[in-house]
């Protein structure tokens, strides 16, 4: 499978900063959720999730870049071949569990509801993990593991999100992940009080490097 199905790559947001330095903070998120939650995730499903959440926090999916029905989605990554296919059905996977896990709520007030969405997405999950076991000469048992993982403990996984969703709405998490990613550019003092009191700590003064 080469590096496609490898955790995304670090990139460099548009003012400069290091989004890696926060990984700290989404650990944190979801290490909170999973509380006592049995049985616990594999490590590279929980790496997995925080780099969703990542990517969604950073880059918030565009609805118009998604027009089709999930059904329609799965039937289009379905008819796909290759590298084409698996890419669709992640994402597919990727957008049901995270529309589930944050929206859950506005779902059951819907037509289309969480059981819907948690269908699609381990069907899209499933047909991933037994594409990439048939692709031996490039796949990493690994991935297919993780994405099967994935499709049978989905609701699990969606449970984890809702949590860090209902968390993020009393806390304003937004607002924390932009304090933590001024106080890792500017050092400031100030800044690293303010996250204490909020019950996260910070690393030692080390102002953010950009990257070169």
């Amino acid at each position: 499978m080469g590096g496609s199905m490898a955790p995304r790559a670090r990139r460099e947001a548009a003012d400069g900063l290091d989004w890696t330095s926060t990984r700290a903070l989404f650990a944190e998120l979801v290490a909170g959720a999973m509380g006592v939650k049995q049985p616990r995730p594999t490590p590279i499903a929980v790496t997995y999730l925080i780099e969703l959440l990542e990517e969604r926090v950073r880059v918030p999916e565009d609805p118009s870049a998604t027009p089709e029905t999930l059904a329609e989605a799965l039937l289009a990554a379905r008819q796909a071949e290759g590298r084409r296919r698996m890419g669709l059905l992640r994402q597919l996977g990727d957008r049901a569990l995270f529309t589930a896990g944050f929206f859950g709520d506005s779902l059951s007030r819907k037509v289309v509801d969480l059981d819907y969405y948690s269908d699609i997405g381990r069907v899209a999950y499933v047909d991933l993990s037994e594409s990439l076991s048939q692709r031996r000469l490039d796949a990493k048992p690994i991935w297919g593991r993780l994405f099967r993982e994935l499709a049978y403990g989905f609701e699990g996984f969606v449970d984890i999100l809702a949590e860090i969703a209902d968390r993020a709405r009393q806390d304003d998490t937004a607002d924390l992940l932009r304090l933590y990613e001024r106080y890792l550019y500017t050092g400031s003092d100030r800044d690293r009080e303010r996250l204490l009191r909020r019950g996260l700590v910070p690393p030692d003064r080390c102002r953010h490097r950009r990257l070169q």
